[in-house]
């Protein structure tokens, strides 16, 4: 690991790119210390779900925060093949070509794994564009997030990794240790001081009149894309059994191949079961943290089941392959799609209570150590 040099600039410009609730989410403390910051002009670069009324039009979000400057890249659609994918990926780099030609940053941040993320930042790379890159170095078997993960690893010049572990990846990837920092996952930044909503205005907020619940977050698993669509009848039929016996809150997959197989799924369980299932298409950081903390465990294959969720002290059923490689804290349970033994986890999981062990990733001030890097290199 290099430690950079002091920078005595008066003004640093930077980039943040954002695709998604889900990465917007975790740059929440980021954004907090960077906008209090006078050394930084910052523009968030916004793209992908956040422009689609299908996903929540989260750039309402954006502007309503004031966190810095706000600019918008197009290029998303609300389908879901493969061939619109690829589609898409085309079209965000043609547009992102034309900004980055037109913005000159000091440096841009880039996070995780996403299709978008990698367009946008793949189109940057003939203009030299210094991009920063956090969550690097995991692994997800059941996703291509994997493949775009690495090529923005490639494409990065600075590196924040959540363990020590993943920076050994990252090292292995781009062939040196310079420049990468373990300084933990960013959205577990200040956990243990957050102040979180109160649940019965979160519940009024998003219509959910459930007390006692389970939360549930499921997304496609893009290797094998072919199965989803038997995988999203065995979730239909597991949370119908479960359903008997407890409410159950669902928050809704992003856009990725097959996504909306699951969405549908969601859907059609949320309309025969008004009274037990409640769907909500966006929560934000803070709201959905509060539904994490009033869960009784978490039903799912997203990475809040394994980043944040042990934090909260709560169990996970982790469904399948999409978090495959990634490390994982004692209160994940892995366990193959199944409507039998997803039944039969949860049957076992709800009687353990509260998790008392501690969370792999939580590291302290990791916001403030990143500006500290931005701001000295």
């Amino acid at each position: 690991m290099k430690i950079l040099k002091k920078n005595n600039k008066k003004e640093i410009r930077v980039g943040l790119l954002t695709s998604s609730r889900a990465d917007y989410g975790i740059y929440k403390p980021l954004l907090k210390k960077i906008s209090q910051n006078k050394k930084i002009d910052l523009t968030i670069i916004t793209f992908g779900m956040h422009l689609k009324k299908k996903y929540g039009h989260t750039i309402d979000t954006i502007n309503k925060d004031k966190f810095g400057n706000v600019d918008t890249i197009k290029g998303m659609s609300d389908k879901d093949s493969p061939f619109d994918i690829a589609n898409m990926y085309g079209e965000l780099i043609k547009n992102f070509s034309r900004y980055w030609e037109n913005n000159i940053f000091d440096y841009v941040i880039a996070l995780g794994d996403r299709f978008e993320m990698s367009a946008a930042v793949q189109s940057g790379i003939p203009f030299e564009v210094n991009f920063i890159h956090l969550h690097g170095g995991e692994t997800t078997i059941g996703s291509v997030d994997d493949i775009y993960r690495h090529q923005i690893t490639l494409a990065s010049k600075i590196h924040f990794v959540a363990t020590d572990h993943y920076l050994r990846k990252v090292a292995s990837i781009i062939g040196s240790e310079e420049y990468i920092y373990n300084y933990g996952a960013l959205s577990l930044d200040g956990i243990d001081q957050i102040k979180l909503p109160d649940w019965s205005h979160v519940c009024k907020k998003f219509d959910i009149h459930h007390k006692n619940y389970i939360l549930v977050t499921f997304h496609p698993e893009t290797i094998g894309l072919d199965k989803n669509k038997g995988y999203s009848n065995i979730i239909f039929e597991a949370l119908k059994k479960i359903s008997e016996d407890t409410n159950i809150v669902i928050t809704m997959p992003n856009a990725d191949a097959a996504g909306d197989l699951y969405r549908n799924s969601m859907i059609k369980l949320s309309k025969l079961f008004p009274s037990k299932i409640s769907i909500v298409e966006n929560f934000g950081r803070e709201n959905y943290f509060s539904a994490m903390h009033h869960a009784s465990m978490m039903i799912g294959n997203t990475s809040s089941g394994i980043l944040e969720s042990a934090s909260f002290k709560k169990y996970v059923i982790n469904v399948g392959d999409r978090q495959k490689g990634r490390l994982r804290n004692k209160n994940v349970f892995d366990i193959p799609f199944s409507t039998n033994k997803i039944v039969e986890k949860y049957n076992v999981v709800k009687k353990l209570g509260d998790y008392s062990g501690k969370n792999i990733f939580l590291k302290q001030h990791t916001a403030e150590k990143i500006v500290d890097i931005i701001t000295s290199s």
